[in-house]
């Protein structure tokens, strides 16, 4: 029987109170440009890299590709958020996963363009993650599997040793098609929108609850004996 060894956590949004910031910096980059950008979109596909966020807008915006250069863009919204961010973990989530780190392998999976993952990280959780996947080190993001499979392959575990924790529907997607147990947290969107996750808590608070209370077992049964603290 394979036990639970690995929690692989999304950043923005699980670790860290920042999509907001995101948005806005991404709202000052289409305001420069003079382009209407519709904000819902980032929330719904947090997760995803950045350049394909930004060419979902510019198509929702009516642009035709290649009016603008992805890529400028993309590093122009990365100094902007540099600039604006005012990091901050979820409450308590820290002490959660320093206490985690003496339990299992803790790893990152996020869309965010690398600059912005490791700078994140360094701040508000030094050392914590043995492997940390970004937007930058995958062709295929979110919601393919690409970046869940790599950070499984780097750890050395088999799927059915570790439990994915999202709070994007894309997120959710990409761990499930990758094979792997997801749990969601709705941070920034109604808890139906994750309804393919294995259980969807409804807050950081359960959230940390759940993730101190696991037991020795395999992902599913760990997940089925913390179903009770947890609104499924």
């Amino acid at each position: 029987m394979t036990l639970l060894k690995t929690l692989i956590f999304d950043m923005d949004g699980v670790l860290v109170d920042s999509m907001p910031y995101h948005v806005q910096a991404m709202q000052h980059i289409f305001d420069r440009m003079g382009v209407h950008m519709d904000q819902q979109v980032i929330y719904e596909r947090e997760g995803e890299k950045t350049i394909d966020i930004v060419r979902l807008l510019l198509e929702k915006a009516g642009i035709n590709d290649g009016t603008f250069d992805l890529r400028k863009i993309v590093e122009k919204y990365i100094e902007e958020f540099n600039l604006i961010v005012e990091l901050r973990t979820f409450e308590s989530m820290p002490e959660c996963l320093e206490v985690l780190r003496y339990r299992y392998k803790l790893a990152v999976v996020s869309g965010a363009d690398s600059p912005i993952v490791h700078s994140v990280l360094k701040n508000l959780y030094p050392g914590m993650f043995s492997v940390v996947v970004t937007g930058d080190d995958i062709v295929h993001g979110k919601p393919a599997p690409d970046p869940y499979l790599k950070a499984v392959e780097i750890l050395a575990i088999e799927k059915d040793e570790c439990i994915v924790i999202e709070n994007a529907p894309v997120g959710v997607q990409a761990a499930k098609a990758a094979g792997l147990c997801c749990v969601a947290v709705p941070t920034y969107l109604n808890p139906e929108e994750l309804h393919q996750a294995d259980l969807v808590v409804m807050d950081h608070d359960l959230l940390i609850d759940f993730l101190l209370n696991l037991r020795t077992g395999t992902p599913q049964a760990c997940i089925k004996e913390s179903a009770h603290l947890v609104k499924s």
